[in-house]
């Protein structure tokens, strides 16, 4: 009697009617694509969530508008801000490099990008022990990235990661001294955010399938799509027969387009079936989903809002940098400004992000804005030019404010107009 094997265990019978056991875990399945494992890495579920173009468009245009931003530092508030371009911390935000590795765009495309996908932002900093202070840093990948406990982490480089001390492959496990975290939204309470694409890996998984059934449509092996109908005197055999030629001549991308057919046969073109078109008008729902999901307009990415009629670029923008980028962005701050190493308490400076240049209208729009900013004396003339490029008057005449509003007053009458009328 053969023992019932173990979990984990595979019997196999040899031509010799001997039994073997082999072992094998389960992780080993997911080299062949298995998905359900609780402890899979989400690195797999980000590479799916990646290519959906609806999300990835959505991520990216999270990553790149934040890494078009430069973070600055000021001092004071209100009437009272104004920019400290001198300190320490606002010369490393602006130098063109962040690391060996990164640009500055791409230091915060990397933190951003993280956030998007993973809800969680790691940034490790080299600081300079005699000053206490940091000296450089860099955006890690969330995969080289595992929490350990409280304020600790295991940090894997090499591989194709960057590495910030320049010691080749290895592994530390290091504290909030060395590892900046910025958390995301989600589970408040809990010491990491959760990932987007684990809450929404319901969604997601709807937007897979419809990618795959349109897969499999494209992919059905035949330049031409069509039923051949043969009168009832050809048997089966010899349909058979035909149906193999017609496979060798015209299926697949490479075959051939046009049809020849005899013994009285007909072709009858099939069309896309109800489930088919179904999953295809699926797309946008796809792109409204990773709208919701990612905190993008859907504007953005090409779906347009119905009961709005035509899309308005400046109110898209105004609308995601108040209510998704904005927030983003101050949660940043937060976490750079919350750190010892980079804002040392009582510092009377902090971060910001210059958003100024953001919210853009469109030609005419921001030709009207700066005709009534000069108007009211909120912009000299001189100021107005200076944003478009232009020299500004000669003699001093456009650097003093209009503080009048133009058409503020009465307007003069003309003396042509003034004159008493002729008899």
């Amino acid at each position: 009697m053969v023992a019932p094997a173990a979990e984990g265990e595979v019997i196999l019978r040899t031509t010799t009617a001997e039994i073997e056991h082999r072992s094998f875990a389960l992780t080993d399945m997911t080299r062949w694509g298995y998905t359900g494992l609780r402890s899979q890495s989400w690195g797999d579920a980000t590479q799916n969530a990646q290519a959906i173009p609806a999300i990835y468009r959505a991520a990216r245009l999270r990553a790149e508008a934040v890494a078009t931003l430069d973070l600055k530092c000021f001092r004071g508030y209100g009437v009272d801000r104004a920019e400290a371009p001198g300190v320490w911390q606002a010369q490393l935000f602006s130098q063109p490099r962040q690391n060996e590795y990164q640009t500055t765009p791409v230091f915060w495309d990397a933190v951003e990008e993280s956030l998007a996908y993973r809800g969680n932002a790691y940034i490790w900093k080299n600081v300079d022990p005699a000053l206490g202070r940091m000296v450089d840093w860099y955006a890690l990948h969330p995969d080289q990235v595992t929490p350990v406990d409280v304020n600790e982490w295991r940090v894997s480089v090499g591989d194709g990661y960057v590495d910030p001390v320049g010691n080749g492959r290895k592994v530390y496990t290091v504290d909030d001294s060395t590892i900046l975290h910025i958390r995301g939204h989600g589970n408040g309470g809990t010491l990491e955010a959760p990932s987007p694409v684990q809450v929404f890996k319901e969604a997601l998984g709807a937007s897979l399938g419809r990618m795959r059934h349109e897969s499999r449509m494209w992919n059905r092996g035949t330049a031409i799509q069509q039923a051949v109908v043969f009168p009832p005197a050809v048997t089966p055999t010899e349909a058979e027969q035909w149906r193999g030629q017609y496979a060798a001549q015209y299926e697949g991308t490479s075959g051939d387009t046009t049809l020849v057919l005899g013994g009285g046969a007909t072709v009858t073109p099939i069309g896309m079936t109800a489930v088919d078109a179904a999953y295809v008008d699926m797309a946008g729902l796809t792109a409204r989903d990773a709208a919701m999901i990612m905190g993008v307009p859907a504007d953005l990415l090409g779906v347009p809002v119905q009961t709005r009629g035509v899309p308005n670029l400046e109110q898209d923008l105004a609308t995601w940098l108040r209510f998704g980028l904005g927030p983003e962005l101050k949660r940043i701050e937060k976490a750079v400004a919350a750190d010892p190493q980079v804002f040392p308490p009582y510092s009377q400076t902090y971060p910001w992000f210059d958003t100024d240049q953001f919210v853009r209208g469109d030609l005419v729009t921001e030709a009207n804005i700066m005709h009534l900013r000069i108007q009211d004396g909120t912009l000299a003339p001189d100021e107005g030019r200076a944003q478009i490029g232009l020299p500004p008057h000669p003699d001093g005449l456009g650097a003093t404010p209009q503080i009048t509003p133009v058409g503020g007053g009465a307007n003069p009458i003309p003396a042509a107009f003034n004159a008493e009328p002729s008899d």
